[in-house]
C-alpha cells in the first residue's frame, strides 16, 4: 500500500479508520471487487470470508445461486457442503464422490523442473499409501479444472479424497474396500469403461492405478505381467480422449519390475487403441524426505479421436 500519493495516503487513512490491516487489504479484501455478485451478497449477509475467497470457481459454475448460510464457520462449512452436494451431479450410487467444499487450503504442486517431488514422511495412513502432497499434486497438474478422478485401486481412499477437496468428482472402488464409501469392484471381472458409460454417463480426467506388487500378490514378473495387462484393458475405457492415467510403482521393487509395468502400460495402450508405438507423457519420482519410501509415477495420455488411426 503506497501512501506517497493523495489517493494512497486516503486509502491508508481509511483503512486506519476501519481498524484494516494493510497487508490483508493488499492480499486478500481488495480482490473482492472482482467477485460476483452472489459471494457478495453472501459476505454482505454474514458469510465467513475465507469460506467465500476460494469459491471463484463455483461462483463462475452458478453453483452458489439459492445458496444461505449462516452460524459459525464450521457450520458455514457444512452447510456449503450440503448445498453443493445437491448442486453436483453427481450418480447415486456408492464409489461416487461429490466435490467437497472449498477449504482454502494452498494446494502444493511441485515445479515441473524439479526432478524428484519430496514429502514429509509423516501423514501417510497406511502402508504403500500414496502421500497427500503427491496425491494432492498429481490431481492438480493433469486436472486442472473440475472434473472426474477416478481410483479404481483406492486403498485407503487418499487419491479420492483429496480429488474432493481439490473440487472434482471422484470414484473409489477397492477389491477390499477400507471405507465405507469405497465401492467393492473387482477389475479382473469388471470393466470399469462400461460401468461409467452405460450406467453413469460419465468418462475420467484422470484414473490413478496404484497396484500391489508382484510379492503382494505372489506371482511371478511373467504372471504379474499378464494380471496387470487385464487389469488396464479393464481400465481404459473409463477414461476420457486426451485423459491421462498415472501408473503408481514403488521405488522399493527391483527395476525389472518398473521396466516391466511400463511395457505392460505401452504395450495395454497401442493394442487397446490401435497405435503404431506409445510413449509415456511423463514420469514422475516421488520420494519421502527420509528416504524411506518412494514412488515412480508414469502417465500415459488416451489419444483423441483418429490420432491413433
Amino acid at each position: 500500500m503506497k501512501a506517497d500519493t493523495p489517493a494512497g495516503a486516503e486509502a491508508v487513512r481509511v483503512l486506519d479508520e476501519l481498524n484494516i490491516g494493510h497487508t490483508q487489504y493488499a492480499l486478500h479484501l481488495r480482490y473482492i471487487a472482482r467477485w460476483g455478485s452472489e459471494r457478495r451478497r453472501l459476505l454482505a449477509n454474514g458469510a465467513n470470508f475465507q469460506l467465500m475467497e476460494g469459491l471463484g470457481r463455483e461462483e463462475a459454475k452458478g453453483l452458489l445461486v439459492g445458496l444461505d448460510l449462516s452460524g459459525t464457520k464450521v457450520q458455514q462449512r457444512r452447510q456449503l457442503s450440503a448445498h453443493l452436494y445437491e448442486k453436483a451431479q453427481v450418480p447415486a450410487e456408492k464409489g461416487w464422490l461429490s466435490p467437497a467444499a472449498t477449504t482454502g487450503r494452498k494446494v502444493r504442486v511441485y515445479d515441473p523442473r524439479q526432478v524428484v517431488w519430496v514429502y514429509p514422511a509423516e501423514e501417510v495412513d497406511f502402508l504403500e499409501g500414496l502421500h497427500p502432497y503427491v496425491a494432492r499434486s498429481l490431481i492438480a497438474r493433469y486436472v486442472p479444472s473440475a472434473g472426474v478422478v477416478a481410483d479404481p485401486m483406492a486403498g485407503d481412499g487418499v487419491v479420492p479424497m483429496m480429488a474432493t477437496e481439490l473440487g472434482h468428482v471422484a470414484w473409489a472402488s477397492d477389491i477390499e474396500p477400507s471405507k465405507p464409501y469405497i465401492a467393492e469392484l473387482d477389475l479382473r471381472t469388471n470393466d470399469l469403461g462400461e460401468l461409467f458409460g452405460e450406467r453413469n454417463q460419465t468418462v475420467a480426467d484422470l484414473l490413478v492405478a496404484h497396484p500391489p506388487t508382484p510379492g503382494g500378490l505372489e506371482k511371478t514378473l511373467d504372471q504379474y505381467a499378464e494380471w496387470l495387462t487385464e487389469i488396464l484393458g479393464h481400465c481404459w475405457g473409463a477414461i476420457k480422449a486426451g485423459g491421462h492415467l498415472a501408473l503408481i510403482v514403488p521405488i522399493q521393487g527391483e527395476l525389472a519390475i518398473l521396466a516391466a509395468m511400463e511395457h505392460v502400460l505401452l504395450e495395454s495402450a497401442i493394442e487397446v487403441f490401435a497405435l503404431d508405438d506409445a510413449k509415456l507423457r511423463a514420469v514422475h519420482i516421488a520420494a519421502a524426505r527420509n528416504g524411506s519410501e518412494g514412488w515412480h509415477i508414469l502417465v500415459f495420455q488416451v489419444p483423441t479421436f483418429g490420432e491413433g488411426e
